[in-house]
């Protein structure tokens, strides 16, 4: 091996074994500020045809003739659990209290489908199989099957 794949290779070893678990090279999420999941119970959920599961914890405004289409972009306040409860992602990490901005078409498959249709306001659990998230990308999560509680901030059209 020559010095100079040597020294590649000891520059990937770094940056992989810096990161953690969680493939965040340079410092680890704190997660101390994110709220409780959505409460669920009471609840009957909707199975889709693609196997997403959706709780509806609140409507949002149903007055409003507007909801969320696949074009859109939206802001989001959402958390991202593992099915054991343990939060991998989520707006409010790092002490943030902002809501993310999506273009809903640039999303996980689940995501995407559990935003559309959304009023403003408006609150769902998602419960989303491998096959809708992270399937075939070199992601840790790809096996998983995960749960987001989102809640729709505005709409933003395109």
């Amino acid at each position: 091996m020559t010095l100079k794949n040597s020294l590649f290779a000891l520059s990937l070893l770094f940056i992989f074994s810096c990161g953690g678990d969680n493939n965040n090279f340079f410092f680890e999420d704190d997660f101390t500020t994110v709220p409780d999941p959505f409460s669920i119970n009471g609840i009957t959920p909707v199975t889709t045809e693609t196997g997403l599961i959706v709780y509806e914890i609140d409507e949002g405004d149903v007055s409003s003739p507007i909801n969320v289409g696949i074009r859109d972009e939206v802001t989001v306040f959402f958390t991202g659990r593992k099915t054991n409860g343990e939060v991998f992602d989520s707006s409010f990490k790092n002490s943030r209290t902002q809501a993310n901005q999506f273009t809903v078409a640039n999303l996980i498959d689940g995501f995407t489908e559990g935003l559309l249709n959304m009023k403003e306001g408006g609150k769902r659990v998602l419960k989303i199989a491998p096959n809708l998230a992270y399937e075939g990308t070199f992601n840790e999560l790809r096996e998983d099957t995960l749960i987001f509680d989102i809640e729709l901030e505005s709409i933003i059209f395109n």
